[in-house]
């Protein structure tokens, strides 16, 4: 079995322009892999590097070229995906599975990886650096009993000279190997994270018992064959044999004695070799039957599933038996498959439905690199798409789109469609533009000579709410003859105080929500009122993870539920009330979330269809809520 020594950066390095993980896994018996990934940015990389785990640890490893070639194509097809959404100019990626004495590795990118052979150095990796974002080559290497590789995601040639690498190789302990390339590099203006992995056929003595004790067995013949060859041994015999009388009772008793203290002292070898051998394979099967054990609790907690108590506490004893087989390092396959269906039963618990965007659910395929859509609208059965520089409309399904540009090259950053089927647009020069019969024109205010800095546009019953840029303050414009009316506060200048929100929507009155993501609820009429909305049932899972697309509230006054998506999904909320009035508090449904996709942005034309962009493609998702479940159609 080859040795593997990674020496994880520590010293502190000013700028920090990339970041390295390395991890080591067993996957299988006898057969360890090494995921290094190198990339500027952190949660990016922790990202990739769970898909790559994930993948190695669920393959079957019956054969171990085919499976790592499979292993490769399916981490391939995860970050493509992942390019659509993000730069990825910047990733390198060393993986490697070992086999024994064989090392087959394949790399993404640009990687060096020096073997020390015959005191010579080879880039073992130089024919496979393509700037290409997928695995193309596996390289298999069989490693020598004198054999050094140096794998780095720096050039280490760049900070060590080749004379350095060759005398280092040279030295038989590992980790002063690795002390004394820390040491030189340190010395030298680095400003990323690197680790350093060290791969040498360091041979390892498998002691078997059998042989064990043959070889003792073998040994005790030999030294009493030399004994009994020896004549000064036997000269020594007969001269204790003169002088002792072995007709002597207490002589032939201590002999006797003798001889057994020598036949139990074999008789205890013998045995402990048996009950090694027997402890060694019963620890496989003891923890095969922990995984049993933790079977059976998952299976007896999927009848529990709406008995929150009796599921956590189920489910916690289950995965403490997996935990204590995962930290063995073996069963690894049956440990992933198991803490998967634990999550899946977490996500039932917490009323999670997943769904695929298949292409049966598709509108329509946008092909542009640098095109997003920001805004969806539906107006008699025609779709609007609003981005940042342009309109798209009207759009039926498969048939040609049309494209307006916004005047004086504008930039959207807000848009709404009113009831009279105006799309107003907030441009980043604080302006508005209104989009109707394929026309743009400006907008412009009453006694103001331009819109307030704002960054979010909402219309109701022909009105404009703006959300202030401070995010505590809503301003209304009512609509005159050719202009809207200057701008009147929605909030009460005591209710602006720490108050930072997120969005708001509108259906008759306002809901808020806020950036600890509780709900208020605003009345501006007959006398102006507000008050916090209960939210009834809430998962752990409510609250802010990290995303580029900030947490929105949508809802209407034709929409029976309250829709929020946070964290790439859906949530939906029912008020305690069909009269927006009355609404006191909000009971927590369900939460819809795509399987392996991004959300960008939603459209919610009426309950039970969401319209769905993810950077390339429309979908329509159709779904209905049945005895407390959404089924998704």
């Amino acid at each position: 079995m080859l040795n593997i020594e990674i020496k994880k950066w520590k010293l502190p390095i000013l700028n920090e322009s990339s970041f390295v993980s390395t991890k080591k896994l067993v996957v299988d018996i006898w057969l360890e892999a090494i995921v290094q990934i190198n990339h500027n940015d952190k949660w990016l990389l922790n990202i990739i590097e769970n898909i790559a785990i994930d993948v190695l640890l669920s393959n079957s490893w019956s054969d171990i070229y085919s499976n790592f070639s499979l292993s490769l194509e399916k981490i391939n097809k995860e970050i493509k995906k992942l390019s659509t959404d993000y730069n990825l100019s910047e990733l390198n990626i060393f993986v490697w599975i070992v086999e024994k004495e064989t090392l087959h590795f394949s790399i993404l990118w640009n990687y060096s990886v020096y073997l020390i052979k015959n005191n010579k150095i080879i880039n073992i990796a130089d024919w496979m650096q393509w700037k290409n974002l997928e695995f193309s080559f596996i390289s298999s290497w069989n490693i020598g009993s004198a054999d050094n590789i140096y794998i780095s995601n720096i050039e280490i040639l760049n900070y060590i000279t080749k004379d350095d690498i060759l005398e280092i190789s040279l030295i038989s302990d590992t980790e002063k190997k690795l002390e004394l390339i820390e040491k030189i590099i340190s010395q030298e203006d680095i400003n990323e994270q690197y680790d350093i992995i060290i791969l040498n056929n360091k041979k390892e003595i498998i002691v078997n018992q059998k042989k064990s004790f043959d070889d003792i067995k073998k040994q005790f013949i030999s030294i009493k064959d030399k004994i009994w060859e020896n004549k000064q041994v036997w000269m020594i015999i007969e001269k204790i044999k003169s002088k002792i009388d072995l007709n002597n009772k207490y002589v032939k008793i201590w002999f006797f004695s003798l001889w057994v203290f020598v036949a139990i002292t074999f008789l205890y070898v013998i045995i402990s070799q048996i009950l090694v051998k027997n402890v060694q394979s019963a620890i496989p099967a003891e923890y095969k039957n922990k995984l049993i054990e933790a079977q059976l609790i998952i299976e007896k907690t999927n009848k529990d599933l709406w008995n929150k108590e009796i599921f956590t506490s189920n489910i916690k004893k289950a995965e403490d038996l997996i935990f204590q087989v995962r930290d063995k390092q073996i069963f690894l396959s049956d440990v992933k498959k198991l803490l998967d269906h634990i999550w899946t039963l977490k996500k039932q618990m917490n009323w999670i439905e997943s769904f695929e965007l298949n292409k049966d659910k598709a509108q329509l395929e946008f092909t542009k690199n640098d095109f997003a859509i920001n805004w969806i609208f539906e107006l008699n059965k025609k779709y609007y798409f609003v981005w940042k520089n342009s309109v798209i409309w009207p759009y039926i399904k498969w048939e040609q789109v049309k494209t307006y540009n916004y005047p004086d090259w504008e930039e959207a950053i807000s848009a709404d469609l009113s009831p009279d089927w105006y799309i107003f647009i907030l441009t980043k020069t604080n302006r508005i533009l209104k989009f109707y019969k394929q026309e743009f024109s400006y907008i412009n205010v009453e006694w103001q000579k331009t819109w307030e800095n704002t960054k979010l546009i909402k219309t109701y019953n022909s009105n404009l709410y703006l959300l202030w840029w401070e995010g505590n303050q809503i301003f209304r414009h009512k609509p005159g003859i050719s202009w809207f009316a200057s701008r009147y506060w929605i909030l009460d200048e005591n209710d602006t105080k720490n108050l930072q929100m997120l969005d708001f929507a509108i259906d008759g009155w306002f809901y808020i929500l806020k950036q600890d993501l509780t709900i208020d609820k605003v009345f501006t009429s007959p006398a102006y009122n507000k008050k916090s909305i209960v939210i009834n049932g809430l998962p752990k899972n409510y609250m802010i993870e990290w995303s580029n697309i900030s947490p929105k509230i949508f809802t209407a006054q034709n929409l029976n539920y309250i829709y929020v998506l946070l964290n790439n999904r859906i949530w939906i909320f029912e008020a305690d009330s069909k009269n927006y009035k009355d609404v006191k508090s909000l009971k927590y449904i369900w939460q819809l979330e795509p399987i392996e996709s991004k959300i960008n942005t939603i459209y919610i034309p009426k309950d039970w269809t969401i319209f769905i962009w993810n950077s390339k493609w429309v979908y329509i998702i159709n779904f209905e809520i049945s005895d407390w479940k959404i089924i998704v159609r």
